[in-house]
This record gives structure tokens, sequence and C-alpha cells, in this order.
């Protein structure tokens, strides 16, 4: 079963890591099972967005077959400097969807330019995951309220709550179309609930991977303990993110 992960990050020095050619992360990521990977920034989530988007354009130019690269923007930097370098990640730098951080990049959903940024991406046809599950800028339904106004943008839940707010995750992936989970670093109980909650076709497999070692392969072996059905597999490892990008 071809299996495409989600939430995957180019490892930075903001977390105490060090590059890694990307020839050999590429080869741990398919010797953990991978087919693709959806690709993240980790130090444009804390230091200058358009620099980081730069380099991680660079690392996986020959490799876009396997990484799929997402780009940052910092909305305190004001809608105008964000829309562009949205725009620029996008039509220049190629990249596919837009990762953000509320609680890292210390903006709230309330700030004046996270609605023209999501507008934006909408209108780029650019998925936009999240990291959730944090107070006291991510959590779910903060998220929620901002993704029912902006209905032709994507939403992705990047964490589906966390083992703390998994429940208000599930509200948002059942109250509104726009909203999908990836079921990263949370519980297998609670990924469990999730599968049972949540329409099959709004679910997403996500690792951190990157971050450190065996995330992928515990990842994976959190959703293969809770669920059997291969259809349901299949749903959440390749037919839903090749759906949200092709």
């Amino acid at each position: 079963m071809k299996i495409i992960d989600t939430h995957t990050h180019l490892p930075g020095f903001s977390f105490g890591k060090k590059p890694i050619p990307v020839k050999k992360l590429r080869k741990s990521f398919e010797d953990a099972g991978l087919y693709k990977a959806w690709f993240m920034t980790t130090d444009g989530l804390v230091s200058d967005p358009k620099k980081n988007n730069d380099i991680l354009k660079e690392y996986v130019k020959n490799d876009l077959d396997f990484f799929v690269p997402f780009c940052t923007v910092d909305p305190k930097q004001g809608a105008t400097q964000a829309v562009k370098e949205l725009n620029r990640a996008k039509n220049k730098l190629g990249m596919k969807g837009l990762k953000l951080h509320p609680w890292l990049q210390a903006f709230s959903m309330t700030h004046p330019a996270v609605l023209p940024v999501l507008k934006e991406a909408g209108r780029l046809n650019m998925p936009v995951l999240f990291h959730d599950g944090t107070p006291p800028y991510c959590t779910p339904l903060q998220i929620a309220e901002i993704a029912e106004a902006v209905p032709e943008t994507t939403f992705i839940l990047g964490h589906a709550g966390l083992d703390d707010l998994y429940q208000d995750a599930i509200i948002a992936c059942n109250r509104l179309p726009n909203v999908y989970l990836c079921c990263c670093s949370i519980s297998s109980g609670y990924i469990s609930k999730i599968i049972k909650q949540c329409p099959a076709e709004k679910l997403l497999y996500g690792s951190d991977g990157g971050f450190g070692k065996d995330l992928i392969s515990d990842a994976l072996n959190k959703i293969y303990a809770v669920e059997t059905d291969k259809s349901i597999l299949e749903k959440i490892f390749f037919k839903n993110p090749s759906k949200l990008i092709r």
C-alpha cells in the first residue's frame, strides 16, 4: 500500500538538529515505508520565512518526485507582505501548501493578516496545515472558527487536537466540510475514536518525521494497532492526500 506522510519536516538548527543530506533523509523516509512526504520548514517557523522557504526549495529541487514542499509565511509581517510571500512561494518556488504554527509564530487567529492569507491560500489551491492542539493560539475550535469564514480553503489540523483536545478536533471535522484531521503525534486510543467518529475521507496520516528517529514507523504502528480495514487505511494513507494535492 502506498503511504503519503502529510506531516514531515526539514531538520533545522532552531530545534537542536543538524542538516541531513537530502538523499540520506529521503532514504530513511523510504526505508520506513513512505511513498511521498509533505515536507515543511522548521527554522522558518521561528525566523525569516522567506529565507527558509528558499532553503527548503533548494533542498528538495532534485527530489520533487518524493518531497511535496510546503512554505510558511508570518502574518505578523502584515497582510501585504505575507500574501506576497505566499504568491512567491507558490508561483516561483513551486510550493504546494502552506504550514502555519500559531503557537511558535506567536499570532492569534484574530490577527488582521490571518484572514487575507487564508483566503489567498484558497485562491491558490494550497491546503493549509496548522499546528493545533496547543493553547492559547491554536486549539482546534479556534482554527475551526476561521475555517468557517473561509470555506474555499482547505484546513488541516496537523495533530488532530493532540491528546488533550482531540474531541474538539472531531467536532470541527464533522461540522465543517473544509476541515481535515492529520493523526500525528496523538495516542492510538484517540486515533481509534477519531476513525470511528469522523468520515474516513477526511483523515490523513502524519508523523512529524525529520524531528527524530523512528517517528514514521511509530506513527504507522499507532494506526495499524487500531484499524485493519484496508479500504479505510488506503484512504488515510493515500487517497485522501492525493485528492488534496494531485
